[in-house]
């Protein structure tokens, strides 16, 4: 015989008894909707206007070939080996550009670009400082209510030891908590996209202070594109500094010889020898001799020069930046709607529960009283 299943009624949802008690509790939906619609306009005027500035720009790269050039035979008589030095590929690749932006010794050279503050020019490191020091009460409640969990979780993960970077000598610098916060807040400035297939590169600043947010743009679009260049000439660069040291060094031994020629032929102007001869021949081929290296060398610091050039990457700038006028956040419309919302949910589950849960608690009191 095959088990029946009874429904009875109070396994079953009525509508209409929900229906019936949202009516009756409808006071109290109004009333929180009211509440939370005036907390969201109040949080949404209080909020600060950000400001987001923009740049677009192309680094185009250009082709070359090796940089040893007819100098690999010279380099190779001095004990050193030209023949890997090729710049044709030496650059950064573009996915790799949002990890240099977020690097300690760029943003450390972000820091120390200029910004306007009250019409003078300041370090941006010490524009933070300031700003981080003056903060509003209103930016205080909120860190200690709506971040309050991310606050706790910073406090709990905070390590002992104070964290290090490297800088460009390499020794190792120490931060402080504080001068951690202001990269860390500034790292959180910066954003910056990379399309890949067309090889546009975006680069965008949010801020309260519209005019901050351009300049910062500015120095930072600044800041990258001369790391993109030195990476991209760095083989050639040290080229032309090998080629000037080689060619100064030679210039002055053909100097020398030349000073040595003359002085011998100043010491021996009556005198007829072979000796003399002879040594004024090999005084001669020696200068002739250093003369063409010192020719040569000439030719190749030139050279050189025009590789660097060539290496050098150019940037087209598609959108240059400006000063934003209208704000990218808050958006104050849907902060109400949202909060709206929320009370709405709050004041439904209110007017739902609050039965069943008096209920549980009158149960829950009466099985007391019988114990």
């Amino acid at each position: 015989m095959e088990p029946q299943y009874q429904v009875t009624e109070s396994d079953e949802i009525d509508l209409v008894e929900l229906l019936q008690k949202v009516w009756c509790g409808r006071k109290i939906v109004i009333i929180m909707i009211g509440i939370f619609a005036i907390m969201g306009v109040i949080f949404a005027l209080s909020s600060a206007n950000v400001y987001t500035a923009t740049t677009i720009f192309i680094p185009k790269g250009k082709n070359s070939a090796s940089v040893g050039g007819s100098l690999s035979g010279l380099a190779s008589l001095a004990g050193i080996s030209l023949g890997g030095m090729s710049s044709g590929n030496s650059e950064i690749p573009p996915n790799l550009y949002p990890m240099l932006i977020n690097s300690n010794p760029f943003i450390e050279k972000l820091l120390n670009s200029k910004v306007p503050k009250e019409g003078v020019l300041i370090n941006l490191k010490d524009y933070l400082k300031d700003t981080s020091s003056t903060s509003s009460i209103l930016s205080a409640m909120k860190k200690y209510t709506l971040g309050l969990p991310s606050v706790i979780k910073k406090r709990l993960s905070r390590e002992k030891t104070e964290p290090v970077v490297y800088n460009n000598s390499g020794s190792i610098k120490k931060l402080t908590m504080k001068e951690e916060y202001i990269y860390s807040s500034t790292k959180k400035l910066i954003t910056l996209n990379v399309d890949e297939k067309e090889g546009f590169v975006t680069l965008s600043v949010a801020s309260k202070n519209p005019e901050l947010a351009a300049f910062i743009v500015q120095n930072a679009q600044k800041l990258l594109q001369q790391e993109i260049i030195d990476f991209k000439i760095k083989n050639s660069q040290e080229l032309l500094t090998f080629t000037n040291g080689l060619y100064n060094e030679k210039k002055m031994a053909f100097e020398v010889l030349q000073d040595k020629l003359a002085s011998f032929r100043d010491q021996h102007q009556n005198i007829s020898s072979r000796l003399f001869e002879n040594k004024l021949s090999r005084l001669e081929s020696e200068l002739a001799i250093a003369s063409a290296v010192n020719e040569e060398l000439a030719k190749q610091v030139e050279q050189a020069r025009i590789q660097v050039s060539k290496d050098t990457p150019v940037f087209t700038i598609i959108d240059p930046v400006v000063i934003p006028n209208h704000r990218t956040s808050p958006r104050r419309t849907l902060i109400v709607m949202i909060f709206t919302f929320l009370g709405g949910v709050l004041g439904l589950g209110y007017t739902l529960a609050k039965g069943p849960i008096a209920e549980i608690i009158k149960q829950i009191l009466e099985g007391n009283e019988a114990t």
